[in-house]
């Protein structure tokens, strides 16, 4: 009896997920390793940019459709609560910037540790405070 094409599709599909989600693991995992260097050298390398570069990339493919995933059911419980408080903004916003705001895109400064990757955003103003805070 032949397959459909349907399930030898689908049966692709997840073994190409599930193989890209085993390499951007293991391209975190080499970037975490330390690497051997001269002292006075500059730690960065063509071959570890790109790698950062890549792993960024990937991680960003896996990561982006949760986050979308995540601001749009906020932006719609966070318009449910508005209506059903009748019309209490700051009971909506405080679903709204959690879930919109945020990090979307993986860059290599967030593999790095430079910059942190915020999930649950804050509001711009707590941001603006953050980095004020940071600088003085």
């Amino acid at each position: 009896m032949m397959k459909q094409p349907h399930s030898l599709l689908t049966r692709c599909m997840k073994q190409g997920i599930g193989a890209l989600v085993l390499c951007a693991f293991a391209l975190v995992v080499c970037l975490g390793l330390p690497s051997m260097s001269w002292a006075g050298e500059n730690e960065t390398s063509p071959s570890n940019e790109a790698a950062l570069g890549l792993g960024s990339g990937l991680l960003t493919f896996l990561y982006l459709p949760t986050k979308v995933v995540y601001a749009t059911l906020g932006g719609i419980v966070g318009g449910l609560t508005y209506g059903l408080t009748g019309g209490n903004l700051d009971a909506a916003q405080s679903v709204w910037e959690p879930s919109v705001y945020g990090t979307y895109v993986i860059t290599p400064d967030h593999l790095k540790g430079d910059e942190p990757v915020r999930f649950y955003g804050p509001s711009p103003y707590e941001e603006e405070a953050y980095l004020t805070e940071r600088v003085d």
